[in-house]
């Protein structure tokens, strides 16, 4: 009996491990909050991630952009782990901006830090602006981004 417990659990870890299939390149997002925007190259996220990136997509501007990718499979279409970090970098070498980033624990002052200044808010055009009719008045309620003395003039 212990022959054939012994038997069966061999042949349930290799039907396991025969449905495991990894692609890409492991990295350590961990890496992702030593880099900074505007002074890190692609040699720096390369040492700070642990592994070159696995993917490098030139712009037609000069800039390029950078993937770091890993997926891991257990049991196919069943159980997968899978983590990316997409990076931006300028015609310069320098790192501009995370682009996008999947399954990648970020603090709130990091994910900012890598994503950038934030981009600068356009004024409304005439017609996107409400129409007040004299005598009416309306509430404002600032988006995201906005003060609240930012908002727009109607007429």
């Amino acid at each position: 009996m212990r022959a054939y417990l012994h038997l069966l659990a061999a042949a349930v870890l290799a039907a396991t491990l025969a449905g495991c299939t990894a692609t890409g390149r492991n990295f350590d997002p961990d890496g992702l909050s030593s880099l900074n925007p505007g002074r890190s190259t692609l040699a720096d996220a390369t040492h700070a991630l642990g592994a070159a990136p696995d993917k490098i997509y030139p712009q037609p501007d000069g800039s390029l952009l950078a993937l770091w990718s890993y997926k891991v499979t257990v049991v196919t279409d069943g159980l997968y782990g899978r983590k990316e970090a997409l990076l931006r970098f300028g015609p310069d070498g320098r790192l501009a901006n995370l682009v996008d980033s999947t399954n990648i624990l970020l603090e709130p002052w990091e994910r900012r830090n890598l994503l950038g200044p934030a981009p600068a808010s356009e004024p409304l055009p005439d017609w996107a602006l409400p129409k007040v009719e004299p005598g009416e008045s309306y509430i404002y309620i600032p988006g995201p981004g906005e003060s609240a003395g930012s908002r727009p003039q109607g007429g």
